[in-house]
C-alpha cells in the first residue's frame, strides 16, 4: 500500500469513525432514558408505564439534551484544536523546542528531526517536550504533512540513544505519512462527545461536596439528588469510556504495527526501534501522568495508561508482539536484558555514531525564469530505481537518509547555528534570493529597506553561492521551521519582504517561484488550517494541469517539437483532447501557484498519476537538473505528496 492509498484508507476509516460514533451514541441515549426511567420509578415520580415510556413525549427532551451535550463536547474539542497539532501541544501544557536549543537531548532530536525531514521531503515538524513525563512516548499532530507538530517526553529525551530516538522518530513519520494524523485529531472530538455527559456527572458531584459543608441539613437533602444524577451519569460514562476505548482499538491497533515496520524501513536499523520498546518494556513504560492520558492513548508511539481488558481495549499491540514483529529474537534480547539489569543494575547506553554517508550525489546548475527560457545547466543522473516516483512518495530509503547526512555536513557549522535563530533564518531566505538572483545588488538591497544589515546580507549571499545549488533546498527546510511559531504580522512582514525582492526585475526564476511556494505555504495566513478534498476527477482542473505539465516540459529544457512530443507522451490520459502544451509566455508564475493550490485539494489517488507525468517530465533525458528537482520536489510538497530527493545511486 502506497502513500496515496493510505490517504484514501485513511479518508474511508472517518466514515468508519462516524458509524462508530453514531452506534456508541445510540447505547448511551438508551442507557440515559433507562436511567431516568428508574429514577421516576424508584422514587414514585412514575407516570406511565415502562411500556409507554419510549412513545411519552419526555423522552424526547431526555434524548435531545443528551445529544445536545455531546455535540457540545464535540463542538468544544474542535475548537480547542482549531489549530491542529499546536492546538494541542497547548492544552497539554508541553515546552516549544526552539531550534537554537543547547540542551544535549533537544539538540540530538533537532538533528534526527532535520535529518528524516531532509531526507523524506517533510517540512520538519515543530517540536515539544512534556517537561514533567519521565516515561518514554512521542507522537505527531496536524492537519496535513506541511503543517505537523512532533511531541516528545523528557524522558525518551533522557533515556534513549541516539539510534533508539530516530527508531521512535521514524515511527511517528510513518504516522505522518499513513495519514493518521488527521484521522486522530477527529478521534479526539468524537471521544470528547462520548464522554462528555461522564464529564458532567463528575462536575455535579464534585460541585455537591464543596457546596455540603455550607448548605442545612434539609438542602443536603434536597441535593441528593443531584449526588444521583451525578453516579447516573458518571456510569454512563464509564459506558461512554468503554465504546471510546473500542473504537480507539478498532482504528488504532494495526497502524502503530505498521508504523513500526515502516520505521525499521525506513531506518534499516532494527536495533533503534528495538532498543526503545526494550527500554519501555524493561524499565519505566510509556504511561502518561498528564490527565489528558485517556485522550492522547491512541495517538502515542507507547501505551498512556494501564486499565483492564488491555487485550481487548488496547490501542496498541503487548510490547512483546512489536517486538516479534521486528525480529523472531528480539523477545529473548528483552528478557535477556531485564535479567542482566536485575543482576548488575541498568547500565548507561553506548552513544550511537553517525552512519556514513550512503551514495551522495550532487546537483549541478542554475535557474531559469519561467517567463523567459535560458539554457538548461549541467546535470546529474536521476536516481535509479524500479519504483515509479509516485510510490516513493512518504517513504524514506538509506540511500535518502546518506542524502540527507551529507547534505547537512556540507553546511558550515557556523551557518548551521546562525540559521537556528529567527532573525537569522530569515537572513538567511533574503540572502538565497540575492545568491541566485541576475539583478543588481543595490537595486536588490534598496527593495529590502535594510540599510543597517546590507554588508551582512551580502556576505551571507556570498557565502550561499559558494556552497552550490544542491543546498538551496536544505536551507529552506532548516529555515522555515525557524520562522514558523513567529507572530502572524512578522510571517507576513517576511513574505512581503520575499516578494519586494524577487519582484525587481519583473519575473520569477523556478528556484524563486519554489522560495515563494515554500514560505507560503509554512508562513501564510493558511498554514496551520486543514483543507479538504474537493476534487474527485482530472476533468474539473484540466486547466489547472495543462499549465503545471507545460511548465515542467519548459524546464526540461525541450524545444519546439521535442518539447510537444514530450508533453503528450507524459501526459497521456491525464489531459482531455486538445489540451495542448501552452507557450512559456502564457506560463506565469501567479497563475502556477493558483493552479497547484488547486491542485493540492485532488482526492489523494489522483495525485499519484499527477506525480508520476512531473517525474517523467524531469527524467525525460535521463538527468536531473538543478531547476527541475527543485521545482518537481517543491511540487510535490504544495500538494502535500513529500518527495524524497532524486539523485545518482
Amino acid at each position: 500500500m502506497d502513500f496515496f492509498q493510505h490517504q484514501e484508507r485513511a479518508r474511508r476509516k472517518t466514515g468508519l469513525l462516524v458509524l462508530y460514533f453514531i452506534l456508541a451514541v445510540i447505547a448511551i441515549v438508551v442507557c440515559v432514558n433507562l436511567a431516568v426511567l428508574l429514577a421516576l420509578f424508584w422514587g414514585d415520580f412514575q407516570t406511565v408505564s415502562p411500556s409507554q415510556w419510549f412513545t411519552h413525549p419526555f423522552i424526547h427532551w431526555i434524548t435531545g439534551l443528551t445529544l445536545a451535550v455531546m455535540l457540545f463536547g464535540c463542538l468544544l474539542k474542535l475548537w480547542q484544536l482549531r489549530n491542529g497539532g499546536q492546538g494541542l501541544a497547548e492544552m497539554l501544557g508541553a515546552r516549544h523546542i526552539t531550534m537554537d536549543s543547547t540542551a544535549t537531548g533537544e539538540k540530538q532530536l533537532i538533528n534526527v528531526v532535520e535529518e528524516m525531514s531532509i531526507a523524506s521531503g517533510i517540512p520538519a515538524p515543530q517540536l515539544y517536550v512534556l517537561d514533567k513525563e519521565t516515561a518514554i512516548n512521542a507522537f505527531v499532530a496536524g492537519f496535513r504533512p506541511s503543517e505537523t507538530v512532533l511531541v516528545v517526553t523528557q524522558g525518551t529525551l533522557n533515556e534513549l540513544n541516539r539510534d533508539e530516538l530516530q527508531g521512535v522518530i521514524a515511527h511517528e513519520f510513518s504516522h505522518i505519512f499513513n495519514a493518521d494524523m488527521r484521522l486522530n485529531l477527529r478521534l479526539l472530538a468524537v471521544l470528547a462527545g462520548i464522554l462528555a455527559l461522564g464529564k458532567v456527572g463528575e462536575y455535579l458531584i464534585r460541585g455537591q461536596r464543596r457546596s455540603s459543608f455550607s448548605r442545612s441539613s434539609s438542602n443536603r437533602k434536597g441535593g441528593g439528588g443531584l449526588v444521583f444524577a451525578g453516579l447516573a451519569l458518571m456510569v454512563i460514562g464509564y459506558v461512554g469510556l468503554f465504546f471510546g476505548r473500542l473504537i480507539k482499538a478498532a482504528i488504532s491497533r494495526q497502524r502503530e504495527l505498521l508504523a513500526d515496520a515502516s520505521a525499521v524501513q525506513f531506518t534499516r536499523n532494527p536495533a533503534g526501534l528495538g532498543g526503545a520498546l526494550i527500554k519501555i518494556r524493561n524499565g519505566d513504560g510509556s504511561h502518561l501522568a498528564t490527565p489528558h492520558a485517556e485522550d492522547m492513548s491512541h495517538m502515542c508511539f507507547g501505551e498512556t495508561l494501564h486499565f483492564r481488558l488491555r487485550n481487548l481495549l488496547g490501542t496498541h499491540p503487548p510490547l512483546d508482539e512489536r517486538l516479534s514483529a521486528i525480529g523472531s529474537d528480539w523477545v529473548a534480547r528483552a528478557r535477556s536484558r531485564a535479567r542482566d539489569t536485575s543482576t548488575h543494575g541498568p547500565q548507561s547506553p553506548a552513544a550511537a555514531g553517525p552512519v556514513a554517508p550512503q551514495g551522495a550525489s550532487a546537483f549541478a546548475g542554475g535557474s531559469s525564469s519561467i517567463e523567459d527560457s535560458s539554457t538548461p545547466p549541467a546535470a546529474a543522473p536521476a536516481h535509479s530505481t524500479s519504483l515509479p516516483p509516485s510510490q516513493r512518495v512518504g517513504t524514506v530509503s538509506e540511500p535518502d537518509m546518506g542524502y540527507a547526512r551529507s547534505l547537512l555536513e556540507a553546511i558550515p557549522e557556523d551557518l548551521r547555528r546562525q540559521i537556528r535563530s529567527p532573525q537569522s533564518a530569515e537572513s538567511v531566505l533574503y540572502a538565497l534570493i540575492l545568491s541566485t538572483s541576475t539583478s543588481d545588488t543595490e537595486s536588490l538591497l534598496d527593495a529590502l529597506n535594510v540599510s543597517g544589515e546590507r554588508q551582512a546580507l551580502v556576505t551571507l549571499s556570498e557565502t550561499i553561492r559558494a556552497l552550490g545549488s544542491r543546498l538551496r533546498l536544505p536551507l529552506i527546510d532548516l529555515a522555515l521551521p525557524v520562522l514558523k511559531p513567529l507572530p502572524a504580522d512578522n510571517r507576513a512582514r517576511i513574505l512581503a519582504h520575499l516578494t519586494a525582492l524577487i519582484e525587481v526585475d519583473n519575473r520569477y526564476t523556478f528556484f524563486e517561484w519554489a522560495l515563494a511556494g515554500l514560505a507560503r505555504q509554512q508562513l501564510g495566513e493558511q498554514s496551520g488550517k486543514n483543507r479538504r478534498t474537493r476534487f474527485r476527477r482530472y476533468g474539473a482542473l484540466a486547466a489547472e494541469l495543462q499549465l503545471l505539465f507545460s511548465v515542467l516540459t519548459w524546464a526540461s529544457g525541450a524545444e519546439d517539437e521535442e518539447a510537444r512530443t514530450l508533453f503528450q507522451r507524459s501526459t497521456h490520459g491525464l489531459l482531455p483532447a486538445g489540451r495542448t502544451l501552452l507557450p512559456l509566455t502564457h506560463c506565469a508564475s501567479h497563475k502556477l501557484g493558483q493552479a497547484v493550490d488547486r491542485l493540492a485539494d485532488l482526492s489523494p489517488l489522483l495525485k499519484g498519476p499527477v506525480i508520476d507525468a512531473a517525474a517523467d517530465l524531469v527524467l525525460a533525458d535521463g538527468k536531473v537538473q538543478v531547476q527541475e528537482a527543485e521545482l518537481l520536489r517543491t511540487i510535490a510538497a504544495l500538494l502535500e505528496c513529500p518527495l524524497p530527493p532524486l539523485f545518482a545511486s
